[in-house]
């Protein structure tokens, strides 16, 4: 993810990210009520899911967690690194993320430390993405991020799962042009080696209209996970 690049136009275009931040953080109330002694965040970005942990948690701390600098406009404590290379944060109360798992080369890994890093009755918290998302891209230029079964691998892992949702949400824009801006501006860099020349370029736009233009726009598909589990 190029996010260091694209965090200045992220919050404006990450609509689909930010309305997982806060139904994440209404699943949390919802099964868990709203009182925490530590909250770790992986990966806050720009803040959404800070905003709404902030917004609607009781908690006596945050600690914030993000590849590159603190970009979430919050003070808390913040922990620079990948979570799955640096110490992770002791018995916290509950560990959330917000659209950052399908960067995790290892996810597995990092479930197994987010683990020993709860308190007792702790809960991990994230949003994610299935497998539809970006499906126009993987159709088209067999592009796109292998997203997991966070579920499978959760459960395989020892995790007993409290909560899953999921959601088809499919965005449209005015040009295929568009749909590229939208893809770079929240970060996301497609999957794939080859090196674009503009016959390329034009191929894959007449093959993407093609398939996915009709009369509400040219389409862009995102496919939402919410999790929650707690270890057995």
């Amino acid at each position: 993810m190029n996010f260091s690049r694209a965090h200045k136009t992220y919050r404006k275009n990450a609509i689909v990210q930010k309305n997982m931040a806060k139904k994440l953080v209404e699943l949390v109330l919802l099964n868990c009520g709203n009182s925490y002694q530590k909250i770790f965040e992986i990966g806050c970005g720009t803040g959404f899911l800070t905003e709404n942990l902030n917004n609607n948690l009781k908690f006596n701390k945050i600690i914030l967690n993000d590849l590159t600098q603190n970009y979430s406009g919050f003070d808390f404590e913040f922990l620079c690194g990948d979570a799955n290379l640096i110490n992770l944060p002791q018995k916290c109360d509950l560990i959330a993320s917000n659209a950052v798992f399908q960067w995790i080369v290892d996810v597995e890994k990092l479930f197994l430390k987010i683990k020993n890093s709860l308190a007792d009755n702790g809960i991990l918290a994230f949003s994610s993405f299935g497998e539809r998302n970006f499906e126009q891209f993987k159709k088209v230029f067999n592009s796109g991020l292998k997203y997991p079964n966070y579920v499978e691998v959760l459960k395989s892992s020892g995790w007993e799962i409290l909560t899953y949702e999921e959601e088809i949400v499919t965005l449209y824009f005015k040009t295929f042009k568009e749909v590229l801006k939208h893809v770079k501006n929240t970060g996301v860099a497609l999957q794939n080696p080859i090196r674009w020349n503009k016959g390329m370029y034009l191929d894959f736009e007449r093959n993407y209209l093609a398939n996915y233009l009709d009369d509400n726009g040219v389409e862009l598909t995102y496919h939402p996970v919410w999790i929650m589990a707690k270890p057995r």
